[in-house]
């Protein structure tokens, strides 16, 4: 019995196996992003060991097992002595049975423990199953969070309410430039400048006061230099309550860039769109409405800002253009455009009513969300009226330059003919002016090169000045005159055929000359006459008077009748006195023949052929008058320049034709004269017809016919000699 109650004391005696349980470590970097799930949510950390955590719940199978086997050991020892005695009279077998009584209580017990033992087993090891399911899935769990945190382009972490690192990712360190498990336990004191630093914790401090979630914006450096970040920032929850912040940063930089480049641009656009001083606007191009306008837009159609925004474009078109606006507008703004598109002109409707033309340049653009379309306004109607005005006057021009005498010809600034008229096609000898537009001037004009024509060319272009020469262009055998007129690099010439007016320069020259020498024969002529008087009146006359001067002193100093004698002085003298008179009057006739101032042109010919020596020298003379002739005058002027031309003519044909017959016919009347002198002599030669120095007779007779605005005509007759005809219309005296 002593054996049974030892053993049995010893086995009760042994304590109850207990599972051990293990206290939750500091999560591992790997760990680290699956702490926290959702904001105020926390997940369990993963274990040390792979043995699930033991807690009071799970040790109350033992204590059920431990307080059985307490009972019925109690119950054995109490009762286990009194029912083997019932059971057993026989004192042999009942001391046996004391013996065994032991050993059954152990049998018994070991068997109810084992099988309590089994069932406790069977189910702490479906719970541990059960947990350690749930463990592996946390653990999945936690990889795919701080996988999805480490692949994240955002910062992500959370702080405890000291504002210490308990969780950070990859693109966190990168930003700090620290390792992560370096950050754990950290401040961002510890990472960033005093001023930044403060500035973020004041607001991580006021987020978890007030416990709600914002977004912020911060400047930050980092490793990277200046950054900005976005961040959402809140709370950071668990069962107790706030226990800190969490939040994701993502750097914004190139962001905030970006919209402030898109800011100034804005600011730009709105400059230049509202002080454009053209019209602009710009229109929704699914219904071409208005979706914004300009202040010149506004002052150009009259219509208002709020108006304009009312409206749709074909609002601005005249009522005739409408039908169908919308179509060619569709077509025209929706079509792709990479630049700027120019079109029109397109008629538009003040709101006064007055309609203008304008272009409309334009591109495609997005506004506010929407496909629209900008356009800057040009309005064209002076512009066109210009335009036709120019077109008309270019019209004009061109039509003036065809029309005029004068060849005119352009080149432009590769020396290229742009322009010719009609008069430049001829001149160089081609069908059309055409034919003549971009060749090289001095293919046109070969001859001209290194002549006057090209210098003067050179020195328009080079000074910008106009230049005008004259010389004589040998392939046209002409004498030119070029004027020629800069216009940037483009030179306008006229060419003008002035051989003519040399031909005439040359005659004035020869006239000129000509009448210097007739001048200094008037002038010798005046001064042979002043001295043929002069000596006549002292050689004869004077000499006559003196004779009759001394014959009648003699009469006077010897009175008698003998003095009265048809030889006596006073005879003597009177003969002389009659001399002298007759002296006088041949002088004046050879002057101013008497007849001709009192009986008129007629008599005065009539009266110079019958004293000419013609006769003499057996020359047939015949005047030959009209039958209105007779008794008709002219004036002084005309009847002595007309006597004075048939002087010299008849003496050119008695002198030098070597004729053997002079006619002179006068004819007209009261209002006309016409005398004509013409001989059968050899002729007068070419070069005498002008006249020539040296030959001033026919130059006489030309300047005495132009001084009484008479025509002359001196040319060879048809049958031979010299025929001078003299022609005018007179007023009646």
């Amino acid at each position: 019995m002593a054996l049974v109650a030892q053993a049995s004391s010893r086995w009760c005696a042994r304590p109850i196996p207990s599972r051990k349980t293990t206290r939750p470590r500091r999560p591992s970097n790997s760990e680290n992003g699956a702490a926290f799930g959702t904001a105020g949510t926390p997940v369990p950390t993963m274990p040390s060991t792979h043995t699930p955590p033991m807690s009071a719940s799970s040790f109350a199978p033992f204590g059920r097992v431990v307080a059985g086997y307490g009972v019925v050991a109690v119950l054995w020892i109490l009762w286990s002595d009194a029912l083997v005695e019932l059971l057993f009279e026989n004192i042999e077998l009942l001391a046996a049975a004391q013996a065994w009584k032991g050993l059954l209580f152990v049998l018994v017990t070991t068997g109810l423990l084992f099988l309590f033992l089994r069932r406790v087993h069977a189910r702490m090891q479906r719970l541990a199953e059960v947990e350690l399911e749930a463990l592996r899935r946390e653990a999945q769990t936690a990889a795919l969070l701080q996988a999805w945190m480490d692949s994240s382009p955002d910062a992500i972490f959370a702080k405890d309410r000291q504002g210490r690192y308990l969780l950070v990712n990859q693109e966190t360190e990168r930003m700090v430039g620290k390792g992560v498990t370096p950050m754990l336990g950290l401040r961002i004191q510890d990472l960033l400048p005093v001023e930044q630093a403060d500035k973020i914790w004041e607001d991580e401090r006021r987020i978890m006061r007030e416990g709600r979630i914002e977004t912020l914006e911060y400047e930050v450096d980092t490793s990277e230099g200046r950054r900005t970040f976005n961040s959402i920032k809140g709370p950071l929850r668990d069962e107790t309550g706030t226990i800190g912040v969490f939040g994701m940063a993502r750097d914004i930089t190139d962001m905030v860039t970006v919209r402030r480049q898109l800011q100034e641009s804005e600011k730009r656009y709105r400059l230049l769109f509202e002080n454009n001083p053209q019209p602009m606007w710009v229109l929704d191009l699914e219904t071409l409405e208005f979706l914004a306008v300009n202040d010149a837009a506004v002052a150009h159609y009259g219509y208002s800002r709020d108006e304009f925004l009312s409206m749709r474009l074909p609002v601005v078109a005249p009522p005739d253009l409408v039908n169908g606006l919308e179509r060619i507008m569709e077509a025209k703004l929706k079509a792709p455009s990479v630049a700027h598109q120019v079109t029109g002109p397109w008629p538009h409707r003040l709101k006064d009513g007055r309609v203008i033309d304008v272009e409309i340049t334009g591109r495609n653009i997005e506004f506010e969300g929407r496909s629209a379309r900008i356009g800057l306004i040009n309005d064209v109607t002076a512009k066109q009226r210009v335009e036709l005005e120019r077109d008309a006057a270019h019209r004009l021009l061109q039509d003036v330059l065809s029309r005029v005498t004068d060849a005119f010809v352009s080149a432009g600034p590769d020396q290229r003919l742009v322009y010719a008229n009609d008069r430049a096609a001829r001149l160089v000898g081609v069908a059309s002016p055409q034919d003549m537009l971009g060749h090289i001037v001095w293919d046109v004009f070969p001859d001209s090169r290194g002549t006057r024509f090209e210098a003067a060319y050179w020195r328009a272009r080079e000074s910008g000045r106009s230049e005008v020469v004259e010389d004589w262009y040998q392939p046209w055998g002409l004498w030119l005159e070029v004027r020629l007129y800069p216009a940037g690099d483009h030179v306008a010439g006229y060419i003008t055929d002035i051989t003519a007016r040399k031909q005439a320069e040359h005659e004035l020259q020869q006239s000129k000359a000509t009448l210097s020498d007739l001048s200094q024969r008037l002038m010798a002529q005046e001064r042979f006459t002043t001295r043929r008087i002069a000596q006549s009146l002292h050689d004869q006359l004077g000499q006559q008077l003196s004779s009759a001067r001394l014959y009648l002193d003699v009469a006077m100093a010897r009175p008698g009748p003998a003095q009265n004698a048809a030889s006596g002085p006073l005879a003597k003298a009177s003969g002389m006195l009659d001399s002298a008179i007759a002296h006088v009057r041949d002088v004046l006739r050879e002057m101013r023949p008497p007849l001709l101032e009192d009986q008129g042109l007629a008599a005065a010919l009539d009266n110079e052929l019958r004293a000419s020596p013609a006769s003499d020298l057996g020359l047939a003379v015949e005047l030959e008058l009209g039958t209105s002739v007779r008794g008709i005058r002219w004036t002084d002027a005309v009847e002595y320049a007309a006597f004075m031309i048939a002087r010299e003519a008849i003496g050119n044909a008695v002198r030098h034709a070597q004729a053997t017959r002079v006619r002179v016919s006068l004819d007209g009347d009261a209002g006309h004269l016409r005398m004509r002198i013409e001989d059968n002599g050899k002729g007068i030669e070419d070069d005498d017809l002008q006249g020539r120095p040296g030959h001033l007779g026919i130059v006489g007779m030309r300047e005495r016919a132009a001084a009484i605005g008479a025509d002359l005509l001196v040319e060879r007759g048809a049958a031979g000699g010299t025929v001078v005809e003299l022609t005018r219309e007179v007023a009646t005296p």
